[in-house]
């Protein structure tokens, strides 16, 4: 009996240790360090918990930097956003080639200064498969899981 108190003391001393140990990631570069947060982003974005994100201007391929499925897209808090999906990057690589364009839309906040509620889109949803361009050319946007997804167990 001593023993197995003797155990369950030091398992009880070790666990705050384990708790708060921390991973020390100064020695990575930074492309090891994009990579990582890359790969962490992907799997936050697949957890049920997981409710929204913001996403700045830019160019992104689906199933790397934005997982592929369904989702709802909305402009952030206060402004007006422009975004792009298709196929096929133009050769500058910073747009897509309008021939193989799927959807172009400005997206307004209800609290942007010049929203018009009768006129202006608040959100879409997009359902986008791996390899294709999601392009945010101007503002910021929300990304959410579908509304339709159940198995997101929303509260």
């Amino acid at each position: 009996m001593k023993r197995v108190m003797t155990a369950l003391f030091v398992a009880c001393m070790l666990l705050p240790a384990i708790a708060f140990a921390t991973i020390d990631l100064s020695d990575m570069s930074f492309e090891e360090l994009i990579a990582l947060k890359d790969q962490i982003d992907l799997v936050i974005w697949s957890r049920e918990e997981w409710q929204e994100v913001k996403v700045p201007s830019g160019v992104y391929v689906i199933g790397e930097d934005i997982p592929a499925g369904k989702w709802t897209i909305k402009a952030s808090d206060g402004i007006n956003a422009v975004v792009k999906w298709g196929d096929v990057l133009a050769e500058s690589g910073v747009d897509l080639d309008y021939g193989k364009l799927y959807e172009y839309q400005s997206l307004y906040s209800p609290t942007y200064s010049y929203y018009q509620e009768d006129a202006d889109t608040t959100e879409v949803t997009y359902d986008m498969k791996e390899g294709q361009y999601f392009i945010v050319s101007s503002g910021t946007v929300i990304f959410s899981p579908y509304a339709g997804k159940q198995s997101l167990g929303f509260k």
